[in-house]
């Protein structure tokens, strides 16, 4: 009886120790799940735009509570035939804390203008819609609500070229 019970409170004490790391690791997977797939709405929309030879945006919003972001097909705002992104509650835009997009190393980077990025036929980005005519690179960043010190951003090029990135400290590095 007495082995039974050292094995167990073993097994509590490896159990306790791992445990932290564990939910850590998932958070980190779902904060990786979110910006692979706002990456891909974004390239939704620029493919859109290409294939249908005309500007297409990608626009953000609320809805029920959550952020989404959206590809606005017909240009009148988020119809449901929309392609669309829900965040995850346990993600956030723009958290507290995260490194300032100007620590990505690229020149002229800026918060994401008036909440949508507008790309042409040829697939690069219009700033007359969304920019107010300035040419920036568009910086999107995501972290997890609580207390997870991790970051991921996205960068939108001029070129219409999107690109993840991760933080935790003072700087962005690229993934």
């Amino acid at each position: 009886m007495l082995e039974l019970v050292i094995a167990v409170s073993v097994m509590l004490v490896l159990s306790a120790i791992t445990l932290p790391s564990a939910v850590q690791s998932l958070s980190n997977y779902r904060l990786n799940a979110a910006t692979t797939s706002l990456q891909n709405i974004i390239e939704t929309a620029r493919f859109n735009a290409v294939r249908l030879n005309t500007k297409i945006s990608l626009r953000q919003t609320v809805l029920s509570g959550q952020t989404a972001f959206y590809v606005d097909l017909t240009g009148g705002g988020y119809v449901n035939t929309d392609p669309i992104y829900l965040l995850p509650k346990n993600v956030q835009v723009a958290p507290a804390g995260a490194p300032a997009a100007s620590t990505t190393g690229l020149a002229n980077t800026a918060a994401l203008g008036a909440g949508c990025i507008t790309f042409t036929s040829r697939g690069v980005v219009d700033y007359t819609t969304c920019g107010g005519g300035v040419q920036s690179v568009w910086f999107i960043s995501l972290g997890s609500v609580g207390t997870n010190a991790s970051y991921r951003a996205i960068t939108v090029t001029p070129m219409g070229q999107a690109k993840t990135w991760g933080g935790t400290g003072a700087a962005w590095g690229s993934m």
